[in-house]
């Protein structure tokens, strides 16, 4: 099994999705960080593990500043109202 997991750190499904196809069959599976998972939830998770891939759902909170940026940059977008 090939170990090597590539990072989707893209804060949209489609630019996830379009990474994911590229490299299906030459990277061992993907990485989930909070920027996307924050975008996008749990059903971006569901989908490639439906498809077929491995997935490191890499949710921690205390990170670089500019993930945690673009966790925050993520969850803004979707406008909470707080």
């Amino acid at each position: 099994m090939n170990p090597i997991l590539v990072a989707l750190d893209v804060d949209r499904r489609e630019r996830a999705l379009d990474l994911a196809d590229q490299l299906r069959g030459l990277v061992g599976g993907f990485k989930i960080g909070s920027q996307l998972f924050t975008a996008e939830g749990p059903s971006m998770v569901r989908h490639l593990v439906e498809r077929g891939d491995r997935v490191f759902l890499d949710l921690k909170f205390h990170d670089i500043p500019n993930t945690v940026a673009g966790a925050i940059a993520a969850a803004a977008r979707l406008a909470p109202g707080w």
